[in-house]
């Protein structure tokens, strides 16, 4: 509020010109009520302080043991029944064969069949195309028709092709 004061007290010394009219220094009143010790620190510049109990707290804490609750059973397990159960008869599983040929490249071929057949390594590859370029066909393995039909599919469709054939494991 003194800055206000001096701020108007000083427009109205310009406006008039005189000096005399108006006083330029603030009129305090004198304080009634004193400061409370939380606020009237004078050597902390001021804020709130947060006041310490004088003395410690002990505080322990007892826990107590979960006993445990043995459930009893109302109900009693009932025996499968045998008569529903059905035996799952496996699937019937085919034969498939690389057919060899003479215009075959062996990296291409090697290559595909790495990439196509699952359980058969670089390795494995290498030695079926031997074999099916010196007695014309190479057992790869026994798989449920519709895996077999897969593998033969996939390298039939290889650019350049490769033969496969799939037959039946019980001719």
């Amino acid at each position: 509020m003194a800055p206000l004061q001096t701020l108007l007290c000083t427009l109205a010394l310009v406006t008039t010109g005189t000096t005399t009219a108006f006083t330029a220094a603030p009129i305090h009143q004198p304080r009634t009520q004193q400061l409370s010790p939380l606020y009237a620190s004078d050597d902390k510049g001021g804020g709130s302080a947060i006041a310490t109990p004088k003395t410690k707290q002990i505080t322990t804490t007892v826990q107590k043991q979960k006993q445990k609750s043995e459930q009893k059973k109302k109900f009693k397990p009932s025996d499968p029944d045998l008569k529903n159960e059905s035996d799952f008869e496996d699937a019937p599983m085919f034969r498939l064969y690389l057919i060899g040929d003479e215009g075959d490249d062996q990296e291409h071929v090697v290559t595909r069949v790495y990439e196509i057949v699952e359980d058969c390594s670089e390795d494995d590859a290498a030695t079926l195309f031997k074999s099916a370029y010196q007695t014309g066909e190479a057992f790869m393995g026994k798989y449920p028709r519709e895996i077999a039909e897969m593998y033969a599919e996939q390298l039939t469709r290889s650019d350049p092709i490769i033969y496969a054939d799939v037959r039946d494991d019980k001719e």
